[in-house]
């Protein structure tokens, strides 16, 4: 901190404390038509977010080229953090904040950002654990995007590298039974097993959410706001089709917000028999303005993992909430219920839909598709040509 006063002129700008607690922060920003000082203002919770803040106005004002020379990757986090709260997802800045301090912080906060490379940023990341390190990297990229935006970089040294990351879940044992191994590390389950939960999912409180997600591709935080009027039953083409309206997202730490993106925000089919059963259920709401699944966002996560445990076999095990449904699905693979968005998606290619109308189904670009969410069963896709080919034979 630049100046540790609880009233006071900073380095840059100053700081002051009002009678309700909150910090008034001010710095120039030039001079007016009339000569006088014009400044930008603004007001916090917190002395460590208003300094933060004038770091991030120094930065932003300056407009240098070379500013970066002697700024340290934790000032350029701190001005970050400060810009973009309330703008990102809270659950997205926190994650960001713990990658943050836990990962590159701790290494690289006291370098100049502008003298950070590649290689070293892959040194760290070979250390870490697969989705981890993956995470990490994109909120350490994201940081400094938002330096280059800002002119302090000349680019972000992490884009145009390929990273190389630890296996997820640590390395396959191929030895034993190959097949096997590459199955469980598809991370989606076949139109087989989602039948399966089909029928076992019945009735439990996380249905409405799961048929949403297998059966429309939905993102969790969707599947959860949707409500009553969100959902309707049309015609199309003489067959009855569930359309789906997704305008909004409810997460634990927001509460209802708007969707991840503006590309999010769209109609979608779905697939049969997902698609009358969520119709099911649906229709039994008489208020409109209900959400259809009534799970509680915050701990959605706990009571979808609840399901695969296995039940104690004490007689005396306490009988907390949800327990009556602790483990209805153990039969089957565990998937995070997150997951679930990949088995439409795959679902969805293997029955010919291309990359470019899945992608507008789920409300992201192609690229993203292909990278994050398709993991096809290609062994259909040949059988299916096999039979074309002894067709022409």
């Amino acid at each position: 901190m630049a100046n540790s006063s609880r009233n006071g002129r900073r380095e840059v700008g100053s700081v002051t404390r009002r009678p309700n607690g909150r910090y008034w922060a001010r710095i120039t920003c030039g001079t007016r038509v009339d000569g006088r000082r014009r400044t930008v203002s603004k007001t916090f919770d917190t002395e460590r977010e208003a300094d933060a803040w004038l770091t991030a106005m120094s930065i932003e004002l300056g407009r240098d080229p070379n500013a970066s020379r002697g700024i340290t990757l934790t000032a350029v986090w701190q001005a970050y953090r400060t810009d973009r709260k309330g703008s990102l997802a809270r659950n997205t800045l926190a994650s960001y904040a713990n990658h943050m301090d836990l990962a590159w912080l701790p290494a690289l906060g006291a370098r100049d950002v502008s003298s950070i490379t590649a290689a070293e940023v892959q040194d760290l990341l070979s250390s870490m654990t697969g989705s981890n390190a993956r995470h990490a990297k994109a909120a350490l990229s994201a940081v400094l995007s938002w330096a280059v935006k800002r002119d302090l970089l000349a680019a972000n040294p992490l884009h145009g590298h390929r990273f190389e990351y630890p296996a997820q879940g640590g390395s396959m044992d191929f030895d034993e039974d190959p097949f096997a191994a590459i199955e469980r590390s598809r991370d989606v389950w076949d139109i087989d097993t989602a039948m399966k939960c089909f029928e076992l999912i019945r009735g439990l409180p996380l249905e409405p959410a799961w048929l949403c997600c297998v059966g429309a591709g939905l993102r969790v935080e969707e599947a959860l706001a949707l409500r009553r009027m969100d959902v309707r039953r049309v015609e199309v083409g003489g067959r009855p089709v569930t359309q789906l309206a997704v305008h909004a997202a409810r997460t634990g730490a927001d509460g209802r917000k708007a969707t991840k993106t503006r590309q999010s925000v769209r109609i979608v089919a779905m697939l049969e028999p997902f698609g009358a059963r969520y119709w099911e259920i649906a229709s039994g709401i008489s208020d409109k303005t209900q959400v259809v699944c009534p799970v509680s966002a915050a701990n959605q996560n706990k009571r979808w993992r609840g399901y695969f445990a296995r039940p104690s076999a004490s007689k005396h095990a306490p009988r907390k909430e949800g327990c009556n449904y602790l483990g209805w699905l153990a039969s089957l693979p565990y998937l995070p219920l997150a997951k679930m968005r990949n088995t439409h998606v795959t679902i969805m290619a293997e029955a010919g839909v291309s990359d470019s109308i899945n992608a507008l189904m789920h409300g992201h670009t192609e690229m993203v598709e292909r990278r994050h969410y398709l993991s096809p069963d290609m062994t259909r896709a040949v059988a299916d040509v096999s039979d074309r080919l002894r067709l022409v034979i």
